[in-house]
């Protein structure tokens, strides 16, 4: 059964007894209100009452925006509610709160994020809410130390590794992050003028060889529960607070992803600011605010040693390259950059970012810390 505008109700109703959200002689409201790629999203309101809403979520057994001919596993959507059960018991104040799964019809019903809207459209307006990356530095510090492999008991019910082994999603993200955007793909495109500086990083073999390097980390590694698309499109903010959501590519692998892919898309709203340097300098400070945050509450647990935090780091400075550098050239473009309508200073700055991600790629392992980092921008 695929929701509709039409159907939606009566789902509802032969639910009741599940979600008891609505009273049930409510008249409701239904607006499609997602639009992702994948899956379907509807706020439902009772007429009566409209600020009293739910969202429900509905992954098909297809991607959505191509439809059935391209089929896709909606065991997505399990793994999805599995992450919000765990988010909401280690730091439910990062997540919406979740009412109900149906793993029959693969449907979310979950909390409406009432007056919130997405970080990246605040971040294109340049309002950088300092408060935000500390809220998400914290979030993944607390999520990824309190799943950390070293603290599972194989014979618990939150053996991690058993219930996020997401391998299908993870298998499109690691080819879709770490290697189509780097060969001739059809899902492949650019801006026209840019073919000069994809040519040279497609040659440049230091970079491949790290490139796969990474993918193999990505695959491999088994170190904590990971959101796997944590970037500024899947976090809601208010004028007080952050939440995540969109985890259906959560897997349990290399917590450094999450980190690589929110600083990516910080950095690459960085670079579309170029020539205002009061909201490039609050990025920046976000930026580090991420990690600072992070390595605060992952040292909570003080059974993890420093050393786990220095590999953890190096990973996500490469994630954080290879991110910006796929979302230039590969299938997935940010309205952070492809607003820009002036084509030379798009130019401009697609060139600067293809050169930032290469070089934090291949020097990753040199890179000491978040400041050196980000002191590369100046290059």
């Amino acid at each position: 059964m695929i929701l509709n505008r039409d159907n939606i109700a009566h789902y509802l109703e032969e639910r009741q007894a599940e979600i008891g959200f609505f009273d049930t002689d409510a008249k409701l409201q239904v607006e499609e209100i997602g639009d992702g790629n994948l899956n379907f999203v509807y706020r439902v309101s009772d007429a009566s009452k409209p600020e009293f809403s739910l969202v429900l979520k509905q992954a098909p057994p297809y991607i959505k925006i191509l439809g059935p001919d391209y089929p896709l596993t909606s065991e997505r959507l399990s793994y999805e509610a599995r992450a919000l059960k765990v988010y909401n018991r280690l730091i439910s104040e990062a997540v919406p709160t979740l009412y109900f799964f149906d793993p029959d019809a693969a449907v979310i019903a979950m909390e409406y994020l009432s007056e919130y809207r997405l970080l990246r459209d605040d971040l294109i307006l340049g309002k950088i809410n300092p408060n935000i990356p500390k809220q998400i530095g914290r979030f993944m510090g607390v999520v990824h130390s309190q799943t950390y492999q070293r603290n599972i008991d194989e014979t618990s019910e939150n053996h991690y590794r058993n219930q996020f082994a997401n391998t299908d999603m993870q298998a499109i993200t690691g080819d879709y992050v770490f290697t189509f955007p780097f060969i001739d793909h059809q899902t492949n495109f650019y801006t026209d003028g840019l073919e000069d500086s994809v040519e040279i990083l497609k040659a440049d073999t230091e970079f491949l060889q790290q490139a796969e390097m990474l993918k193999h980390i990505f695959l491999r590694v088994k170190r904590g529960l990971t959101h796997g698309d944590l970037h500024t499109g899947s976090v809601m903010v208010d004028d007080n607070s952050a939440k995540v959501i969109d985890s259906e590519f959560a897997f349990y692998g290399s917590v450094g992803f999450d980190i690589g892919l929110f600083w990516a898309n910080y950095l690459l709203s960085y670079f579309s600011h170029a020539e205002n340097s009061k909201i490039q300098s609050g990025i920046i400070s976000a930026v580090i605010a991420v990690w600072e945050n992070y390595i605060e509450a992952f040292r909570m647990d003080t059974s993890l040693k420093s050393r786990t935090l220095h590999v953890i780091f190096h990973e996500a400075v490469g994630f954080t390259g290879m991110e910006m550098l796929r979302r230039i050239i590969g299938a997935a473009h940010v309205s952070d950059i492809e607003r820009i309508d002036d084509l030379e200073r798009k130019l401009r700055i697609e060139r600067a970012i293809l050169q930032f991600g290469k070089t934090i790629v291949k020097r990753r392992n040199s890179i000491a810390n978040v400041h050196e980092m980000v002191t590369l921008l100046y290059t």
